[in-house]
């Protein structure tokens, strides 16, 4: 089942068209949402919005990866100093992981994880900007687990590990240009 999140922003400071989000499956739709509502509402200083999209990022259980701002904190920051009133903050669950990354022209963005056995495994992908990047999924060993092309829509990799293990994340960029990009993983 694919879902849809409208992206709507009332009273930002600036008057740009907001283009609708692509449609992912749950739960990392309201992931993916929750970044590009965010992110827009910084660029335009929209209180409202940055509240609604930490909201959404906390209420999703995603967490940054090690090393990753932590959005959702930047955005309740940001909300407070534009007057907009914080909600009490809540401790995170654990859950999903996001990384809010950029490769650069025919680059590789490498990355490490480890998978519990017998428990799904999910990693999902979203191009920012024009282009294509390939997500690859590979073994501690080198096998490979799971392929995909993102575009313009979102690209996940699921599957069961045999044992738990480190698995390598590759994000290789395909095209001229950097191409800033969502990762999630579960």
């Amino acid at each position: 089942m694919a879902v849809v999140f409208p992206v709507v922003m009332t009273g930002c400071a600036s008057q740009q068209a907001v283009s609708a989000l692509p449609a992912v499956a749950e739960p990392d739709g309201q992931i993916f949402a929750a970044l590009d509502i965010g992110l827009r509402a910084e660029a335009a200083g929209d209180g409202a919005a940055l509240l609604a999209a930490a909201s959404l990022l906390e209420a999703s259980g995603a967490r940054p990866a090690e090393g990753e701002a932590d959005l959702a904190a930047r955005w309740q920051a940001r909300a407070a100093e534009l007057g907009e009133t914080v909600p009490p903050s809540r401790g995170r669950i654990a859950g999903p992981a996001y990384r809010n990354g950029i490769v650069g022209a025919g680059e590789t963005a490498l990355l490490r994880d480890s998978f519990h056995s017998g428990r799904a495994a999910r990693v999902s992908l979203q191009a920012r900007g024009s282009g294509t990047l390939r997500l690859s999924i590979r073994r501690h060993d080198g096998e490979p687990v799971c392929e995909a092309l993102a575009t313009t829509a979102p690209v996940s990799c699921q599957w069961v590990p045999v044992w738990s293990e480190p698995f390598t994340i590759e994000v290789v960029n395909l095209t001229g240009a950097q191409i800033p990009y969502y990762l999630i993983t579960n």
